[in-house]
């Protein structure tokens, strides 16, 4: 996903954003938001189920012979199944949107970033395998930042990610982020911040 020094050049451009602002900032990198993994067994069983009857129909292949295609067409399925880029290639567009922001608030509850008295937390969430971004900001910023602001860094973000450059974007949007919140909610005088800040979910 990345390089141990990767993870901790993103994890420093993070605490320097949160260095920043009085505003709780974290950021999650997903592998997935999902699993995914009911609709590509259920094809693969159907498929299975399906494949014996040609071959009974068209082939001269002894019924034995077919079962074991059968197993054998089963258990392949059913290993690409355990790869997670084939599971989430046969998710539909909706569910993984679905998946991504569903993990996105999840994550932001699991941070603790709904309890800020301020109620000013922020959550960076990014899933490799949807390309997903989201960012999950609390009541605080509902009068002060507006949707396309937001919506500016995730684009920015979306594109380097596409370009493959997955250090740099995340590190942009550190940098971006800590700009717009220390402009509504600036840093305490001696502030430090404490505990991570950039987390790897897997």
């Amino acid at each position: 996903m990345l390089t141990p020094d990767a993870q901790r050049e993103i994890e420093a451009a993070f605490l320097a954003a949160r260095a920043q602002t009085r505003a709780p900032l974290q950021c999650v990198l997903a592998e997935s938001s999902a699993s995914y993994a009911l609709r590509p067994a259920l094809i693969a069983a159907g498929v299975a189920l399906a494949a014996p009857w040609p071959l009974l129909w068209l082939t001269p292949l002894a019924p034995e012979r077919v079962y074991l295609i059968q197993l054998a067409v089963f258990a392949i399925l059913l290993a690409l199944a355990a790869w997670t880029p084939f599971r989430v290639a046969l998710a539909a567009r909706a569910h993984k949107r679905s998946a991504g922001h569903r993990a996105a608030l999840t994550q932001f509850a699991l941070r603790g970033l709904d309890r800020a008295p301020e109620r000013n937390g922020v959550l960076l969430y990014v899933s490799l395998s949807e390309r997903y971004a989201r960012i999950v900001a609390d009541a605080g910023f509902d009068a002060r930042v507006s949707q396309a602001e937001w919506r500016a860094v995730i684009d920015a973000l979306g594109a380097a990610m596409r370009r493959g450059e997955r250090e740099a974007a995340l590190k942009s949007a550190a940098a971006k982020l800590s700009e717009m919140l220390a402009r509504h909610f600036p840093a305490e005088v001696g502030q430090k911040p404490t505990g991570e800040v950039f987390h790897i979910v897997r």
